[in-house]
């Protein structure tokens, strides 16, 4: 008889003094200097403001710019990361001599660190010496000497084309999984019964991918509200304020010393990201229970 090894209880109480310092605890902390007009130079007084920071915060064309560009850029960088991945598991799941090594090849980017690639698409796409500017300046002089990232029109289009090069792997291999665990048999019936693949894709491939489908959606999303080391690397949000997110916006709120308001904006952006996972994993759940 196999009996299950039992750990002193003081191993559960290390554990939980640990999530309560580092995590708790300065989540309490953030949430209570929102409320104050706490800065870096104020020492210890604390003084109560209520909800100032947040009204503030609203009336701030910094902050209203880097919710609008952090909703541009996670509503794009999904729907397209999403797109390109489930095309690609597609692709790949199909019987190719050389599946494995594509698989590997398009996931290469997932495993890259973030700075690492920044780098990489900043010396790329560098006027007149970036290896996509040269190729571009074969077609036409303007195009090779433009800056990709120094132009507000085209900055924030070039963050999220690396972010969804980055992610698009990622979301692969979750489809890769969902389509292995189909049932063949479904595919065999629907053969018999003369569907072609359009109607196949519709009526079983997309119906039995919904958890995949929520799984991927919800983490780049998520992702995509919390976007931040990609923007400081490629633009640290210029050129202006065209590639402003809520995170670098927060970020400069910390570095400028004002406590309180960048306390407020993150308690903002967690509220937001809590609300954005609730309605689509509801959202979700409802489409899954009407497939059933």
């Amino acid at each position: 008889m196999i009996k299950k090894k039992m750990y002193p209880r003081y191993f559960l109480l290390i554990t939980l003094l640990v999530y309560l310092v580092f995590y708790i605890v300065p989540g309490i902390l953030g949430v209570i200097y929102s409320f104050t007009d706490k800065t870096i130079y104020s020492g210890t007084e604390l003084n109560f403001v209520g909800f100032r920071n947040y009204l503030q915060l609203i009336q701030q064309n910094r902050f209203m710019t880097g919710m609008k560009n952090t909703f541009s850029f996670t509503i794009i960088t999904t729907i397209m990361k999403n797109v390109i991945g489930f095309g690609l598991a597609l692709a790949l799941n199909q019987k190719l001599k050389t599946k494995n090594v594509l698989r590997a090849i398009y996931y290469l980017p997932v495993i890259l660190s973030t700075l690492i690639v920044a780098e990489i698409f900043r010396a790329m796409l560098l006027p007149d010496q970036g290896i996509i500017s040269q190729f571009l300046g074969m077609f036409s002089k303007e195009l090779g000497h433009f800056d990709w990232l120094g132009n507000k029109s085209t900055a924030m289009a070039m963050v999220m084309v690396v972010d969804i090069w980055k992610g698009a792997g990622y979301c692969m291999v979750i489809y890769l999984a969902g389509l292995q665990a189909v049932p063949r048999d479904c595919y065999e019936a629907a053969l018999i019964d003369g569907a072609n693949g359009w109607n196949t894709f519709w009526k079983i491939t997309l119906p039995l991918m919904i958890s995949s489908v929520s799984i991927n959606v919800l983490l780049c999303i998520i992702g995509g509200l919390k976007v931040f080391d990609l923007i400081i690397a490629l633009t640290n949000g210029g050129p202006g304020m065209s590639t402003q997110v809520l995170n670098t916006t927060i970020y400069s709120y910390f570095g400028s010393g004002a406590l309180s308001t960048g306390c407020a904006a993150n308690v903002m952006l967690t509220i937001l990201v809590v609300i954005c996972f609730g309605l689509i994993k509801k959202g979700f759940s409802r489409w899954e229970a009407k497939t059933l």
